[in-house]
């Protein structure tokens, strides 16, 4: 059972970081399912907490997938993309998070899904010292601005 629920909050937290990312006509539909899934996951006592940010430390309960800057001291390291996150049942750590170190944050690719295609932007990276601004949701500004223009247009 505990090994079901570990692996069901990391697909769900795939699932949400894939959606933040991605423009699609049923993104509503599949955000309504997703927030059942966290429902039933809080309903078992399982939290997700993401690391991407924090600073890097050898103590810390991560396994570190790869070092994109071998060159510099440990204390400059910080976790610039996670793999998996660190999942916990009733407060107690049941999965260590799988991450990047680096020096700079990695941002999610953007999805822009059409029907059956998607194209990908290219990766955007943020410096270490800007890493405390990343919104937990990013928007998509020029999408939503068009979508005002149209319901303005619409009322006239």
């Amino acid at each position: 059972m505990e090994a079901d629920i570990k692996e069901l909050a990391t697909a769900a937290w795939r699932l949400e970081k894939w959606l933040d990312n991605l423009n699609a006509e049923r993104k509503m539909a599949a955000k309504s399912a997703l927030r059942s899934i966290n429902k039933y996951i809080a309903g078992c006592n399982v939290e997700v907490k993401d690391p991407l940010g924090s600073k890097f430390d050898p103590g810390l309960a991560v396994e570190v997938v790869n070092n994109e800057a071998p060159e510099l001291p440990e204390e400059e390291l910080m976790i610039i993309e996670t793999l998996a996150p660190y999942v916990y049942r009733n407060g107690e750590l049941i999965q260590y998070a799988r991450v990047i170190i680096g020096s700079e944050i990695k941002e999610a690719k953007e999805n822009r899904e059409i029907k059956e295609e998607s194209a990908v932007s290219p990766t955007k990276k943020v410096t270490a010292s800007s890493a405390k601004n990343i919104p937990a949701k990013k928007k998509n500004k020029k999408r939503n601005q068009k979508k005002k223009k149209k319901k303005k247009n619409k009322r006239k």
